[in-house]
């Protein structure tokens, strides 16, 4: 499919080289070029685009200031901003933000393969109303627990790195911002890092505090409440779903790549309840009055016009989380949706999910999307699963919060 692509520079022209690269790689893309951000919009207004590649500091207004124009007038348009890795704190400040982001300099490979997925994610994911809502979802804050304890392991006189790791898989909100700048900070292709514990490794202390602390928030999620969200049982539910899907994923021998993709896809599956009742919070109330009649992303679907799974689905597409991760989120209520042939972070996402919601194997069985798991010839598998789980069901319903144990894979 022809695509094309507008570059919006800074005065120094530093996109001018990567611009031209770009081109010669992809012949069949047509790429422009723009000055300042004033003439990318006046350009925009003009020409559809169906992506926007802006520097962070553009000669009359910044960059993000201008992705976000871009963001309100054209939502449909991809946005990605490049930023310098010598200034770490504009760097940090793009986490968690709904524009993607790459560091400067970056590979016309890299710039490549980032935009080849964004394109490719938009033809599965269609639904304009969730890239509409991109623009009122700046929030996905953590519980004031799980952040204090993660910044408190930061500013211990001798933090660990593997105690701060360990704090941030605690965290889906925490651990997937962190993924995203794991994923984009790095030069050469993407990482397709899967694990939040290793990303802390890889990011090392300084960089995950300053993420952390120019980045991320966190809430006592009041109002969020009292619309009724229950943001703790929501964050215990993400962590049983993680280790429910890693046992799944184990006991069809997958490798350790696939089981940690699985465990991360069931730790930040819910992402999108975050970020619609924090944000939404009167909308999100909205949507819970018609929960008695309905499924919760029936609800969802009728009040914003898409569900949490479609919304966490694009922001971590947005954050270049990894193509199986994104794909688990954003269609583990819908997993037909999803054209696969195999056993995939999908399903031992969507299997966990209904197992963490069914008193028995019977209520599972019913939750299930049925024919999904019969076109991948694995229906016989719910009940092996089901008692592999049988450890992990039994420890998390007790009385304790739950931990996740910190592996690699």
């Amino acid at each position: 499919m022809r695509r094309r692509i507008l570059f919006a520079d800074s005065p120094t022209r530093e996109l001018h080289e990567l611009r031209e690269a770009l081109a010669s790689r992809r012949p069949e893309w047509t790429i422009d070029y723009a000055m300042d951000g004033q003439t990318a919009l006046d350009f925009l207004a003009q020409q559809p685009c169906d992506a926007v590649v802006a520097d962070l500091f553009l000669q009359d207004i910044p960059g993000l200031d201008f992705l976000a124009q871009v963001l309100r007038q054209y939502p449909q348009t991809h946005r990605l901003l490049l930023t310098d890795l010598g200034e770490p704190a504009s760097l940090f400040r793009c986490v968690g933000g709904v524009h993607q982001f790459l560091a400067k300099p970056c590979e016309a490979e890299r710039l490549e393969l980032v935009l080849d997925r964004a394109f490719a994610f938009q033809l599965w994911l269609p639904n304009q109303a969730v890239r509409s809502l991109m623009g009122q979802l700046p929030n996905l804050p953590s519980l004031p627990q799980y952040y204090t304890a993660i910044i408190k392991e930061l500013r211990h006189e001798s933090p660990s790195v593997e105690r701060v790791a360990a704090s941030v898989a605690q965290d889906p909100p925490a651990s997937a911002k962190l993924l995203q700048l794991a994923n984009s900070a790095a030069y050469g292709p993407p990482l397709d890092e899967a694990n939040p514990i290793r990303a802390v490794r890889d990011l090392g202390l300084t960089n995950t505090q300053g993420a952390l602390l120019l980045s991320h928030t966190y809430s006592d999620f009041q109002e969020a409440a009292a619309a009724g969200f229950d943001p703790e049982s929501l964050h215990q539910h993400a962590l049983r779903t993680s280790q429910l899907a890693r046992r799944i994923a184990e006991t069809e021998h997958s490798d350790h790549l696939r089981i940690q993709q699985c465990a991360t896809a069931g730790l930040l599956h819910d992402l999108g309840k975050i970020a619609l009742a924090v944000n939404l919070p009167e909308a999100y109330r909205n949507s819970r009055k018609l929960c008695p009649d309905h499924p919760e992303w029936e609800a969802e679907q009728t009040v914003f016009g898409a569900n949490h799974a479609e919304v966490a689905g694009c922001l971590l597409a947005l954050w270049n989380l990894p193509v199986p991760i994104v794909e688990a989120v954003a269609f583990h209520h819908h997993p037909t949706h999803f054209r696969g042939d195999r056993f995939t972070a999908l399903t031992a996402v969507h299997v966990a999910n209904a197992f963490d919601h069914s008193p028995d194997l019977e209520a599972a069985s019913n939750r299930v999307d049925r024919p999904y798991l019969q076109e991948l010839g694995l229906e016989d598998r719910l009940e092996t699963w089901w008692q592999a789980c049988a450890t992990e069901r039994h420890q998390d319903r007790s009385s304790e919060p739950v931990t996740l144990t910190p592996r690699d894979g």
